[in-house]
């Protein structure tokens, strides 16, 4: 389950970086300069989520009683 949110939650941040790397000119590309940012905040995204599924994965050990 938190598989399956996790990689819909990361498409949902990389489409906006995949749409702005594919646009043209005309008005449409107006983006374009600004991929290494949005693409650094979808890195960052996903870095928060995997953080939150370690502390997770921790925790549910913890309160299950196995020792590491």
């Amino acid at each position: 389950m938190i598989w399956r949110s996790s990689i819909a939650s990361l498409w949902l941040l990389a489409a906006p970086a995949v749409a702005a790397a594919q646009a043209v000119d005309g008005g449409r590309g107006a983006l374009r300069p600004y991929v290494h940012v949005l693409l650094a905040y979808a890195v960052v995204w996903i870095l928060i989520v995997l953080w939150i599924w370690w502390i997770a994965r921790k925790l549910s050990r913890l309160n299950n009683g196995h020792d590491e």
